[in-house]
């Protein structure tokens, strides 16, 4: 018994490679990847939890004319000036029509409209938000929150951390 070496080739022709790349495995790779990453990728959007510092040095600006909305730790929205509990907004949409007429009021005197909203400490920061989408309802683009101006000595001992 014999065995040729050319496995069935004609003597004096030669036989050629196969000159194609086999992707077959390339493909198998990158769809093990491509569902590694679709069950990894939800876990990500989540964020990390975040330590908010407090407000250290801060600039303070003359605010003239300022739309000033209180929110209480109870979640209550104060009209401006208001000293009690009593001079509330019972409807954010009472907020938004009211926060309409000062804009056309500003806009009328050629001013920029500006609210802060001062939010307690203990408030939801829910509440906060809900107060600052009514601003935007109106349409007004300038918003800031106030802050309480703290000393740096102050953020390390209350946090028991320097930021």
């Amino acid at each position: 018994m014999g065995m040729s070496a050319g496995g069935g080739a004609k003597k004096g022709k030669r036989r050629r490679g196969i000159a194609e790349i086999n992707v077959t495995p390339l493909v198998d790779v990158m769809l093990v990847l491509l569902v590694i990453f679709m069950i990894t990728a939800p876990t990500m959007k989540e964020g990390f939890p975040v330590d908010i510092p407090q407000a250290e040095a801060t600039q303070q600006v003359a605010l003239e004319d300022a739309f000033q909305i209180t929110v209480t730790s109870d979640g209550l929205v104060l009209k401006p000036g208001s000293q009690t509990t009593d001079l509330r907004y019972d409807k954010l949409s009472d907020l938004v029509t009211d926060l309409k007429k000062y804009q056309a009021d500003l806009t009328a005197a050629k001013k920029q409209p500006t609210v802060v909203i001062v939010g307690d400490r203990k408030a939801y920061y829910e509440r906060i938000i809900q107060v600052w989408n009514a601003v935007r309802t109106a349409g007004i683009q300038q918003v800031s929150l106030q802050v309480d101006p703290g000393k740096p000595d102050d953020a390390i001992t209350s946090t028991g951390k320097s930021s």
